[in-house]
C-alpha cells in the first residue's frame, strides 16, 4: 500500500477515538467557557464573566459616539467646519475613564495569574526525559515526614 493510504487510515482510526476524552463537551448555542474542573478555571471563568461587564458597556458606548458624529457632523448638516481645539473636562475624562477601567480590570488579573503560579503540593515527583529513541523517567518522592506527623 501507499503512505496516502496509511495516512488515511491512521486519519480515520484517530477520528474515530478522538471523541473518547473525558474532557466537558460544547452544548447548543454556548457562548461561556466550559465547566470548570479545578479551582483555577473557576478563577478564569469569574474572570471571563467579570471583564464583560466591562466590555460590554465600552462597545455600546463607543458604537454610540459614532452614531452620533456621522450623524452630526456629516457634510450635510455642517458645511462649515468647527474650529473648536481643545476641550479640557472631555480630555481629562477620556484619560482618567479608561486609566480606571483598566485598574478595575487589572487587579483581579493579578490575582489570577498568581493563583496560577503557585505549585500545588504533590505527592509524587515524576520527571520526564526524551531522548533520541525512549522516555526516561524518575520517580522523587515527597521529602520524608517527621516522626510525629508519619502515617502508620
Amino acid at each position: 500500500m501507499t503512505k496516502r493510504v496509511y495516512a488515511l487510515m491512521t486519519s480515520i482510526i484517530c477520528l474515530l477515538f478522538a471523541s473518547a476524552g473525558l474532557a466537558d463537551q460544547p452544548r447548543p448555542w454556548e457562548t461561556g467557557l466550559q465547566e470548570a474542573a479545578t479551582p483555577i478555571m473557576h478563577q478564569i471563568r469569574w474572570f471571563e464573566q467579570y471583564t464583560l461587564w466591562f466590555i460590554v458597556p465600552v462597545t455600546l458606548f463607543v458604537l454610540a459616539l459614532l452614531i452620533i458624529v456621522v450623524v452630526k457632523f456629516r457634510a450635510g448638516a455642517n458645511p462649515v467646519a468647527s474650529r473648536t481645539s481643545h476641550n479640557t473636562f472631555i480630555e481629562i475624562a477620556w484619560t482618567v475613564a479608561p486609566i480606571l477601567i483598566l485598574f478595575a480590570i487589572a487587579l483581579p488579573s493579578f490575582n489570577l495569574l498568581n493563583n496560577q503560579l503557585e505549585l500545588p503540593k504533590a505527592d509524587l515527583t515524576l520527571k520526564a526525559t526524551a531522548t533520541q529513541w525512549q522516555w526516561n523517567y524518575e520517580y522523587e518522592a515527597p521529602p520524608s515526614r517527621s516522626p510525629s506527623t508519619a502515617i502508620c
